[in-house]
């Protein structure tokens, strides 16, 4: 283990922690998935011959190339060569097909494009905007005429200089666009580096950090690979995730931490105990939002020290910390800020909310290169998002007399109902408490009566063979909550769409509506007591 120092600014750039790594611990493994393994040393070399390729193609200084690939060893060394030309990686959602995955690329305004073979038929017929040069991974048979990715490691590895300074952008990440069209957020050196230093601390000699999620999300980088790069530690890469196989592939690469999303980590809870869930390498996990109630459960079971937890976005990386140090964290807690940044809660004139009251989570950085350098192409929205000179999540949370942030909900995801500001984040906890539900989304729907206002929509999972109905469950809330909780409409799913990092994509249940079979209060006759 050999922790690479970015305290100057001017060492903040990947290529020079790649560089040096390999000088310094170039044996050590770095990368490892399946059964191959490449050392500091060989990423390095692999690295400048990949760079030497793109450059032949024409790749420049401030330049995009896209990768639409699944996790690999060689996804990731194809996005370091192209920041150690001074250029900018940007990875696409491998589940675009059709007009989504051309538009995709379209946005990224890329001039080379590297895709998976198995997912090149996609490219037929599409209008690939920019893209000039297409370069297929893995067997191309099915694509024959399109060019080997392998064709770019063919002009030698000597070593390339260093052309990117720390505030250049090197990556960018597409959110995920549950409430509008998906937004590319700008990161340079400094900020994953930065990033990669914060989740070195808690690191141990002969650490493997293990990642199972698509690299078109910030998870896996900020969970293995920029905290394994600069903390000289390997980190193992799996393609997809299975909750059936998830802790055998813990044990085949000896992980010791790991990163998971959304219902990820439920998932993984949920799923039959087997005697061996404790026989595993784990020591910390990083199990992002885990329910405090569940939390020790999961540690005493999965034989895990330590599970943190906190708060953070695609544009911030991690702002607040709720380490796992014995502090009695409870509910919808999100801990303190960490020192990078000043965390304050805004209402809606940009005005300091008073203690324990709503207001919107606004950071700004402490120091430079640790904040994202905006959104690609959408310098309007880069100017919305940073105004008053803060950076607004549009994510709601009160504060307690011990600096303790909590979250409310997202700030979207309030609803105005006769004169009330409605969390969706309070109802669904209110619903998820009835034993028979599985799953639940709230969300608000036009109100006939008032522009300005909503009607309170819930789309339920039950668990398999209830026969618990709408008329019951209005009941249920109306029980144990306010009655404006007790929504006008409920409509009975068999699951909810969500996207890649978990999170229910709200816009496609409001699109979708009041359908024929969607409960109606009002036509039930349910009157809730107040």
């Amino acid at each position: 283990m050999h922790v690479y120092d970015i305290s100057a600014l001017e060492d903040r750039v990947i290529g020079k922690v790649l560089t040096r790594q390999a000088e310094v611990i170039g044996d050590h493994v770095w990368l490892m998935s399946g059964e191959r393994r490449v050392t500091f040393a060989e990423a390095n070399r692999l690295v400048n011959a990949y760079a030497h390729g793109l450059k032949r193609q024409g790749v420049q200084a401030g330049q995009t190339i896209a990768l639409v690939m699944y996790p690999s060893i060689d996804a990731l060394l194809i996005g370091f060569a192209a920041t150690r030309l001074g250029a900018v990686f940007t990875t696409v959602n491998t589940d675009y097909r059709g007009e989504f995955l051309s538009e995709a690329l379209r946005q990224t305004q890329a001039r080379l494009l590297v895709i998976d073979a198995e997912l090149a038929d996609r490219l037929a017929a599409l209008d690939l905007g920019s893209i000039e040069h297409v370069y297929v991974h893995g067997d191309d048979g099915a694509a024959s005429a399109l060019k080997p990715a392998s064709d770019l490691l063919r002009h030698g590895d000597a070593p390339l200089p260093e052309v990117a300074t720390w505030s250049d952008v090197a990556q960018i990440w597409w959110t995920s666009g549950t409430t509008g069209k998906s937004k590319g957020v700008m990161h340079s050196h400094s900020s994953v580096l930065r990033m990669g230093r914060e989740n070195v601390k808690p690191l141990l000699a002969g650490d493997v950090l293990y990642t199972c999620t698509p690299i078109y999300l910030g998870s896996p980088w900020s969970g293995a690979i920029w905290a394994s790069l600069v903390g000289g530690v390997s980190a193992a890469i799996d393609r997809h995730f299975s909750v059936s196989q998830f802790w055998d592939r813990i044990r085949h690469y000896r992980a010791t931490q790991f990163m998971t999303l959304g219902a990820m980590h439920i998932h993984l809870w949920r799923a039959p105990p087997q005697p061996n869930d404790a026989d595993n390498t784990v020591r910390r996990a990083i199990c992002f939002p885990m329910p405090y109630d569940i939390l020790p459960l999961f540690k005493e079971r999965f034989g895990i020290a330590s599970l943190p937890q906190g708060y953070g976005q695609s544009e911030t990386f991690q702002i607040l910390d709720a380490p796992d140090d014995g502090t009695k964290w409870h509910g919808a807690a999100l801990g303190r800020p960490v020192a990078e940044y000043d965390v304050k809660l805004l209402d809606a004139n940009d005005r300091e909310v008073p203690v324990n009251e709503v207001g919107e989570i606004c950071v700004r950085p402490r120091e430079p290169g640790v904040l994202f350098s905006g959104y690609f192409g959408m310098p309007e929205m880069t100017l919305a998002t940073w105004r008053s000179l803060w950076h607004h999540t549009g994510d709601m949370a009160t504060r307690d007399e011990n600096g303790i942030f909590y979250f409310a909900d997202r700030k979207k995801d309030y609803i105005r109902y006769k004169g009330r500001n409605i969390s969706m984040n309070e109802v669904e906890a209110v619903v998820a408490r009835h034993p028979l539900v599985l799953d639940v989304a709230a969300y608000g729907i036009q109100s006939e009566e008032l522009e300005s206002e909503a009607e309170l929509m819930l789309a339920v999972v039950l668990r398999p063979d209830s026969p618990v109905t709408p008329f019951e469950l209005a009941h249920f809330i109306n029980e144990n909550a306010p009655y404006y909780f007790v929504p006008r409409y409920i409509d009975l799913a068999a699951e909810l769409p969500r996207n890649a990092h978990g999170r229910v994509i709200k816009p496609e249940l409001r699109e979708r509506g009041v359908t024929a079979s969607t409960w109606d209060r009002e036509r039930a006759g349910f009157k809730p007591r107040k």
